[in-house]
C-alpha cells in the first residue's frame, strides 16, 4: 500500500434557497440561491485535499452540468476522482428551502450512489482499492456494498472508517458483520441505533459495538466535544464556546481533521484537537467546507483553541 486515504460514498450538488421573507406554503417565495458541493463523503474528501492529504474519491457522477460543477470543485480541492462511477442518471442533488434565519423548511434529495456503487462495481476496482491504507465510507451506500468493503478491507488489512451519516442510515449497519472495522463515528443518537437500545449508558453502548470487532467508536457530542472509545480506554476532549453560524458539515470536518492528524503521525489527543479545530472553523462559516483552510492555518487555529 503506497496511498493513504480513499473516500467512497455520495457526492451531491447542494442547492440552498434562502427565502427573503418567512416561507409561505402553496405559493411562490422570492429567494436567494447558494450552490456548493455536498454529501458527507464529498465534504470529507475536499477537506482532506485542502489539507494536502492527497485523497482519492470514488463517487457517482452523471453526464450533466451538475457533475461538471462538482468535478471542478473537487479539482480545486486537490481530490482525485478518476475512478468514480459514471452513470447515465442525473448527478445526485440535495435541494433545501430555508427561512431567512437559516432554519430548514423542507428539503429533498436525489442520489443514485446506492444503486451505482454496488459490489460488482467495487470488485471491478479491487486492484485500485487495495492500494490504500485508509478507506473512509458513508452509509449512503447499499448494505451489500458496505459489507463488501468491510470484508475486503479486513482481508487486505486496511483501516476502514465508517461515517453513519444519519439515524435512519445508521440502521443499515445493525444487520452487518462489522468484524475488522477500524472506526465508526456516530453522534449520540446514531450510537443508540447501532447499540440496538437506548437504555444503556454511553459506555455500555460503545462496548456493545466494540464487542462486534470494531476497534474504535468515536462518539460526537456536539457542544460537549467527543469521546474516543477503545476496548482498553476512552479519551474525552471538550470544545470551547463559539458562536455557531451553520452546523452543516461539522462532523465531516472533524473526521477530516482527525485523519490529517493521523497522517501527520500525531498522538490520539493531538489528532482529536485537530479534529475539533477544523469542526469549530466550519461551524463559524456558511457551508460545510472551509475552502480557506490549509495545514498551516489549521495548526495555528489549534494552538488558539487549545492554548498550545
Amino acid at each position: 500500500m503506497n496511498k493513504k486515504v480513499l473516500c467512497i460514498g455520495a457526492t451531491l450538488l447542494d442547492e440552498l434557497y434562502f427565502c427573503e421573507q418567512k416561507c409561505l406554503w402553496y405559493t411562490s417565495n422570492p429567494a436567494q440561491k447558494r450552490s456548493s458541493v455536498g454529501g458527507v463523503i464529498g465534504n470529507i474528501a475536499q477537506h482532506l485535499g485542502l489539507l494536502q492529504c492527497k485523497p482519492s474519491l470514488i463517487t457517482t457522477l452523471g453526464k450533466d452540468s451538475d457533475a461538471k460543477f462538482i468535478t471542478e470543485k473537487l479539482t480545486e480541492s486537490n481530490v482525485d476522482y478518476g475512478n468514480s462511477c459514471l452513470t447515465d442518471d442525473s448527478t445526485g442533488k440535495y435541494v433545501s428551502i430555508l427561512n431567512p434565519d437559516g432554519n430548514l423548511v423542507i428539503a429533498v434529495c436525489q442520489d443514485t450512489s446506492e444503486k451505482s456503487i454496488n459490489p460488482i462495481f467495487l470488485a471491478s476496482n479491487s486492484n485500485y482499492i487495495q492500494t490504500f491504507e485508509y478507506i473512509i465510507i458513508d452509509t449512503n451506500l447499499s448494505k451489500e456494498a458496505i459489507q463488501w468493503i468491510i470484508n475486503f478491507s479486513r482481508t487486505h488489512h486496511q483501516k476502514l472508517i465508517i461515517e453513519p451519516v444519519s439515524v435512519l442510515k445508521a440502521e443499515k449497519l445493525t444487520s452487518l458483520n462489522l468484524d475488522g472495522v477500524f472506526m465508526i463515528t456516530p453522534n449520540e443518537e446514531e450510537l443508540k441505533v447501532l447499540a440496538h437500545q437506548d437504555n444503556l449508558s454511553e459506555t455500555q453502548q460503545t462496548q456493545k459495538i466494540l464487542a462486534q470487532g470494531v476497534e474504535i467508536v468515536w462518539v460526537r457530542k456536539g457542544a460537549s466535544g467527543s469521546v474516543f472509545y477503545q476496548k482498553s480506554d476512552a479519551i474525552a476532549l471538550g470544545v470551547p464556546e463559539i458562536n455557531i453560524v451553520d452546523s452543516t458539515g461539522a462532523g465531516d470536518a472533524a473526521l477530516a481533521g482527525w485523519m490529517f492528524g493521523v497522517i501527520q503521525k500525531q498522538q490520539i489527543q493531538k489528532a482529536l484537537q485537530l479534529a475539533h479545530t477544523l469542526a469549530i472553523e466550519v461551524l463559524q462559516i456558511n457551508g460545510a467546507v472551509n475552502y480557506d483552510i490549509t495545514p498551516e492555518i489549521l495548526i495555528e487555529k489549534n494552538k488558539k483553541y487549545y492554548n498550545e
